[in-house]
């Protein structure tokens, strides 16, 4: 292996971090008898942007020459540190690369809590995170469902509101401290701000009691409620007013600890395609009042 420098990722960096994630992932893919995913990589996603300038101390490349050829990002919401990203090239794994990443990213305190998804067939990475103390947790289920088979949905009786106001924001922030473990309000302005994502609060006799979020892919991601039965509702409610255009698909990641949600989305016509799991050195969230946002952040 020639000299390998790590440094700091920058935006110049993004889109060919990108490709070297679609290089392992559709690698591992193929090794484990699986279909590669067909990502065309253009431009760099607004929301993998933000997540640099929010934590650019934690992201970092490794360099082979002129070529990419690992990416770790980290980001810290509060007292959690969370793994969004690490890929090394198939040549450069099991050199001890992903490990000399990890440390490059990892930030420790008191009280602080370490977590991320990896994929459930990918039994080297989740190995090599048993190693520094994380544990498999949950498993999250990757539902999908073509709206033309969706079961008819009643109303649940919860009003939908689209232009969350600052102050739902504010509770929205709070919520998530308690069912989350900590808010990510960064994520949250840029939900609000970017016309990608379409955020809805719901209120139950003018008492807020739940919320989502519909990206431009379809996906509900994150939602919250301050009850299961309010998760379920809020889960109804949204997918009443997702409009995919054709040949689109509703899809969401779907605790499998939370058996409720997972019996409505399979009552409604929902099947699971992938399953990823969630390894952390302590419990979070709470998955019965909780549907994750996109893994890089849960």
């Amino acid at each position: 292996m020639g000299k390998i420098n790590i440094r700091r990722c920058q935006r110049k960096n993004l889109l060919p971090a990108l490709r070297l994630m679609r290089t392992c992932v559709n690698h591992l893919r193929r090794k484990t008898g699986k279909e590669p995913f067909r990502w065309r990589i253009s431009k760099i996603p607004p929301f993998f942007d933000h997540l640099l300038k929010t934590d650019p101390n934690t992201f970092y490349c490794a360099i082979s020459g002129e070529k990419i050829i690992g990416f770790a990002g980290a980001i810290i919401r509060g007292k959690q540190w969370y793994l969004a990203y690490l890929f090394v090239h198939p040549r450069y794994q099991n050199k001890g690369l992903g490990k000399k990443l990890i440390q490059k990213v990892w930030l420790d305190s008191q009280g602080m809590s370490h977590g991320l998804c990896t994929f459930a067939f990918n039994m080297q990475a989740v190995g090599l995170y048993s190693k520094v103390g994380l544990m498999p947790l949950c498993n999250l289920l990757w539902m999908e469902i073509v709206p033309d088979r969706l079961k008819k949905l009643k109303p649940t009786g919860l009003k939908i509101y689209d232009t969350p106001t600052r102050a739902d924001i504010t509770w929205i922030n709070k919520l998530e401290s308690k069912i989350r473990g900590y808010p990510h309000p960064s994520e949250w302005r840029f939900w609000v701000k970017n016309d990608l994502y379409k955020p809805h609060i719901f209120k139950y006799r003018g008492k807020r009691v739940g919320y989502s979020v519909i990206g431009d892919d379809y996906q509900i991601a994150p939602a919250g409620a301050i009850s299961n039965d309010y998760l379920l509702k809020v889960m109804n409610e949204t997918l009443r007013v997702v409009k995919p255009k054709k040949g689109g698909k509703v899809k969401l990641w779907c605790p499998t600890l939370n058996i409720n949600l997972y019996r409505f989305l399979i009552d409604i016509g929902f099947r699971a395609s992938e399953m990823e799991i969630f390894m952390a050195d302590k419990p979070y969230p709470d998955w019965q009042r909780y549907v994750p946002a996109t893994l890089a952040v849960i």
